[in-house]
């Protein structure tokens, strides 16, 4: 009998862990404004790849981008989903080198 109460009990522990909510935390983080006065807020839960060839998306205004980092000629460089690319540190995009920045950090 007391076999089967432990079973009983182990088996509703089981299940009362299994029900939790394991989701990963996901948040937005401010990483500069754009030229056109936008805030972007890099989306944390988009990173994916290594720190040194990654991907991930930022919002600003009502728009969503998808990013692409990775070494070009020994550099970060970067590439995004309206056509723009660069050197991450070549000075035209304060926020790509935040992103990458952040990313080296996360």
């Amino acid at each position: 009998m007391k076999k089967v109460l432990a079973t009983m009990f182990l088996a509703a522990a089981l299940i009362f862990v299994g029900a939790q909510d394991n989701t990963a935390e996901a948040y937005r983080v401010h990483m500069g404004y754009y030229s056109d006065g936008n805030a972007v807020y890099l989306l944390t839960e988009t990173i994916a790849g290594s720190r040194s060839n990654f991907s991930c998306d930022v919002v600003a205004g009502y728009s969503r981008l998808h990013y692409n980092f990775y070494y070009r000629n020994g550099s970060p460089y970067y590439r995004n989903n309206e056509g723009y690319a660069a050197y991450v540190f070549g000075g035209q995009s304060p926020v790509a080198a935040n992103i990458w920045n952040f990313v080296q950090r996360y």
